[in-house]
Order: structure tokens, then C-alpha cells, then sequence
């Protein structure tokens, strides 16, 4: 008898389990289909509401790209244990821990996915931040909607995003190779920025924004490879991010450049312009690329690929004939 009303009391606990699973429903993130930030914990749950009256003060871009980045720069009145990001309509929020904070100043970047996919008649999402204080106290919930800027992502992007609104230049170097006849590529085709935007390889430059301080506040630059029949050569690209012009020299300016090879991220990095930083390129003579270390490299394994087409050059745009006209003088 004892030992049946043993099994009779665990076949109760099992049913009471089964049914409080039932209960509760299990929800599935889609945030990370739009953005996703390193080092964060993704929680499965919808983002928590207020429960303070504690404002917070957030500045970043108001456009993204596929397979871009964006910084994102947070003053709070308090210290931030934790600061959570939502975005409005998806299920799941994003929450970082701090590493340091600066008279409560606080940074974070989050990258775009280069397959996102927005809803029909969407030309952009709304991004949610909140902080998490020292009391588990949460503040009002600060938002802002983003543009999602459409380019190329292809087999090889390379994409550079900054926080403010200066003429800053991509450039990307590619390794040395041969051509389809066995002739070495000269360095300035295989130097893509705003005076040779379209490669012999296929490699493009099709974002740039902001030129000669004309601006249209878009922040980002993109270098994208043709996944149809742009060549991606093997070996140690270079990557460089001049201030070209400082539109704004009281500011300073955070960039971030993340590289993206067959759909996977393989390389990001974060720098900072500071304030009244002077221009570092010359368009003339190249030589701020041959003479100074890159900002970021990286290597694309030999796969067998080779170059069996060359792309005839084009004209550089109008801006970059402004730009060029200016540095010639």
C-alpha cells in the first residue's frame, strides 16, 4: 500500500508538471533576424516595461545597411547594471553588461543581418533601449526609427558605418594577383575607394556617403563583390577608413567596419576620429595607403578560385570628381 501511494504521489507531481508546461508558453526570438550584438545575452521573452521614471539620452545613426553595423552611444542618470535592446514587433530583447562606465556614459554596437528581411511596405525598423539600475529599477524605454539603406552584400562585403555626419572614406585593398592572361593587376586596380569605385575584379564601391560634406546623413559605406562574377581574390586584403573632411570638427566620430565572406562575419573592428582630427589621405598620390599600417586586414582562403573575367573601369562619379578637383588644388 505504501508503495502505491508512492507511484499514485509522483504520477500526480508528473501531471502538475505537465500541465503548468502547457500552461506556459515557450516564445521564440525573432530579434536576432534583425540585429544581433556580441557579448549579449539574448533573452527569449518580450522586453521588459518600465518601472522607473529615470530617462536616458541615446544618440546613433538613423540608417542602417545589410551586413552594416551601427554605434550606439548611452548617457543615463544612473549607473546602468544591464542596458537592454528591443526592437518593436519582434519577440526578444538583447541584454549587455557593461564593461566600464564613464560618468555614466556607456557604448555598444550592433550589427545588421545581411539577410533581413523586412515587412511588406517596411523601409526600416524601430530600435528599443533601455537600462537595467543598480536596484533592478527599469527606466523609460527610449526609441527611434531606422532606415534600412538597400546594397550590394555578394559573396564579399566589406561595410563601414560612423556616428556622425563627416565625409568618411572605405578603402579597400585587395592582394596582389594575375588577370585572365597571367598579368599582374596594378595596385591602383586593385585599390577600391571614391576615385575608382568599380574594380578590374568586380569588387564595387557602391555607398558613399556624405561627399565633400554634402550631406545626406546615411553614415555608411559599402564595398560589395557580385556573387555571380566578381572575383574574390585569395590572400590579405587591406582595409582603411580616412576622415576625408571634417564637417564637423568639434565632434568626434566612432566608426565601425565589419567584413562579411559567404554570408558569415569573419572580421569587425571600432575606431575613433577625435576631435579636430585632420584629414590623413591623398587622392593624388595614394600615399596615405602605402605608407601608413591598415586599420583592419583580413584573408580570404585559396579555394582553387581564379580570375577568368576583368571589368573595363568606370568613370568616377561627380562627387568624386569634385573631391579630386579640390585635393588638386
Amino acid at each position: 500500500m505504501k508503495r502505491l501511494s508512492i507511484m499514485l504521489g509522483s504520477l500526480l507531481v508528473l501531471v502538475a508538471l505537465f500541465v503548468n508546461s502547457c500552461g506556459k508558453e515557450e516564445k521564440t526570438a525573432t530579434i536576432q533576424k534583425f540585429i544581433t550584438i556580441e557579448d549579449a545575452i539574448l533573452v527569449s521573452e518580450d522586453m521588459p516595461t518600465t518601472t522607473t521614471d529615470e530617462t536616458i539620452e541615446v544618440s546613433m545613426n538613423q540608417q542602417v545597411i545589410p551586413g552594416g553595423s551601427s554605434y550606439v552611444s548611452l548617457i543615463s542618470e544612473t549607473i546602468a547594471k544591464k542596458i537592454l535592446v528591443g526592437i518593436e514587433g519582434q519577440t526578444g530583447y538583447y541584454e549587455i553588461t557593461p564593461v566600464k562606465a564613464r560618468s555614466n556614459e556607456y557604448s555598444f554596437v550592433f550589427m545588421v543581418e545581411q539577410d533581413i528581411e523586412l515587412p511588406e511596405n517596411n523601409t526600416g525598423f524601430t530600435i528599443k533601449v533601455a537600462i537595467v539600475d543598480e536596484n533592478d529599477g527599469i527606466s523609460e524605454i527610449w526609441q527611434t526609427y531606422v532606415g534600412l539603406k538597400v546594397v550590394g552584400t555578394g559573396a564579399l562585403q566589406v561595410s563601414l558605418s560612423f556616428d556622425n555626419a563627416k565625409d568618411v572614406d572605405l578603402h579597400l585593398i585587395e592582394p596582389e594577383y594575375n588577370d585572365e592572361n597571367g598579368n599582374p593587376m596594378s595596385f591602383y586596380n586593385r585599390h577600391i575607394y571614391f576615385a575608382n569605385s568599380f574594380a578590374t575584379s568586380g569588387g564595387e564601391l557602391d555607398l558613399d556617403s556624405n561627399a565633400s560634406c554634402s550631406i545626406d546623413n546615411v553614415n555608411n559605406e559599402n564595398i560589395t563583390y557580385n556573387e555571380n562574377d566578381a572575383f574574390v581574390a585569395p590572400g590579405t586584403y587591406k582595409v582603411y577608413v580616412d576622415l576625408y573632411e571634417n564637417c564637423q570638427p568639434e565632434l568626434a566620430t566612432n566608426y565601425v567596419v565589419v567584413v562579411t565572406y559567404g554570408g558569415r562575419q569573419i572580421a569587425s573592428k571600432s575606431g575613433i576620429f577625435p576631435v579636430n582630427a585632420p584629414s590623413t589621405f591623398d587622392p593624388i598620390t595614394e600615399s596615405y595607403v602605402e605608407s601608413n599600417e591598415p586599420f583592419l586586414t583580413f584573408t580570404i582562403g585559396n579555394n582553387g578560385q581564379k580570375c577568368v573575367k576583368t571589368f573595363a573601369p568606370v568613370e568616377p562619379s561627380e562627387s568624386a570628381k569634385e573631391k579630386l578637383a579640390r585635393a588638386a588644388h
